[in-house]
C-alpha cells in the first residue's frame, strides 16, 4: 500500500509506466484492481499511469455514507495530483469514474489535459436509462438471500456481453476473486449510489475546455451507448467511439482496442 493525503481523505495509489501522466478513475464500488493487466501493460509504455482507489474502496479511507458526492470525488482527484506534484494529467474514467472525470474537468479545468469518458452518462433526467431490470441488478447485496458469488454471476449480464461470458469463464471468476478480496463496505456502496443519483452534468458539459473522447461498448446494457453520443454532442469538439462486441466493461472485453484508442487520443 502507498497512501497519500489528498485533502479530505487519504487515498491508496500506485504509479506505473513512464510518459505523460494518465489519471485512471474507476467506477461504482470498485477499486483499481478492476483495470486488469492486458489494458495496463498496453498503456504503461506510453504513460505514467496514476492508479488509485476511490474513497470508500480498496485501501483508501472509507468515510460515512453522507460524505460521498461527485464534487468530493473530483476534489479527491485534484488533491491526489497535488500530493504527487502533478500540475495536470490526461484523465480516463469509466462508469461512475466517467462522471467523476466530467466533474473534475468542469470543477478543476486546469488539471485536465485531455479527457476520455468511458461508458458513462451525464446523469439526471436527460440521461438515457438502462432497463429497470438491469439497473436493479446493481442494487443486489449479500444478505438478501444471495451470497456474493451468486450476485456476481447475476450482475455479469449488466457488465459484459453474453458471448464474452460464455468464452471467458476463468477470467470472470478471477475478476470476482480480486474485487472481493477486499470488498467495498455497504455504507460506502450506498455513498457511491447517492453520488450517482445526485449527479447531473448536462448543463455543464458545453463549458468543458479539454479535448474529449466518449468511449464505450456498443452493447452496453447498463449505461446505453447513446449516453456517450449525447456527451460527445454536448462537449465542444468531442467525439464518440463505440467499440463493437463489447458492453459496459469494454476495457476488459476489448483491451487492445481500448488501449489503441486511448494512445491515439492522448498522444
Amino acid at each position: 500500500m502507498t497512501r497519500v493525503n489528498a485533502g479530505a481523505v487519504t487515498l491508496d495509489y500506485e504509479l506505473r509506466g513512464s510518459g505523460p501522466p494518465l489519471l485512471m478513475i474507476c467506477g461504482f464500488r470498485r477499486s483499481r484492481v478492476v483495470w486488469l493487466e492486458p489494458l495496463l501493460s498496453a498503456l504503461a509504455p506510453h504513460f505514467q499511469l496514476v492508479l488509485f482507489d476511490n474513497r470508500g474502496t480498496g485501501h483508501s479511507d472509507q468515510p460515512p455514507a453522507e460524505d460521498y458526492s461527485m464534487d468530493a470525488f473530483a476534489d479527491d482527484c485534484a488533491g491526489l495530483l497535488d500530493a504527487l506534484g502533478m500540475d495536470s494529467a490526461h484523465v480516463f474514467g469509466t462508469s461512475m469514474g466517467g462522471m467523476i472525470a466530467q466533474r473534475l474537468a468542469s470543477r478543476h479545468p486546469d488539471r485536465v489535459r485531455r479527457l476520455a469518458i468511458g461508458c458513462s452518462s451525464c446523469g439526471g433526467k436527460r440521461a438515457i436509462p438502462a432497463e429497470r431490470r438491469i439497473w436493479e441488478l446493481l442494487r443486489l447485496m449479500p444478505g438478501e438471500g444471495l451470497d456474493a458469488r451468486e450476485i456476481a454471476y447475476r450482475q455479469e449480464e449488466a457488465y459484459v456481453t453474453d458471448a464474452f461470458r460464455a468464452a471467458n469463464r476463468k477470467l470472470l471468476d478471477h475478476l470476482f476473486e480480486i474485487v472481493n478480496a477486499n470488498p467495498t463496505p455497504l455504507h460506502a456502496v450506498q455513498g457511491h449510489l447517492n453520488a450517482i443519483e445526485g449527479f447531473d452534468s448536462h448543463d455543464e458539459l458545453p463549458a468543458i475546455q479539454a479535448p474529449a473522447l466518449a468511449i464505450t461498448g456498443a452493447e452496453d446494457r447498463l449505461i446505453p451507448a447513446a449516453n456517450s453520443t449525447l456527451i460527445a454532442e454536448r462537449i465542444p469538439g468531442a467525439r464518440a467511439l463505440l467499440l463493437p462486441e463489447a458492453a459496459h466493461f469494454f476495457w476488459i472485453e476489448q483491451p487492445r482496442a481500448t488501449a489503441d484508442a486511448l494512445i491515439e487520443f492522448f498522444s
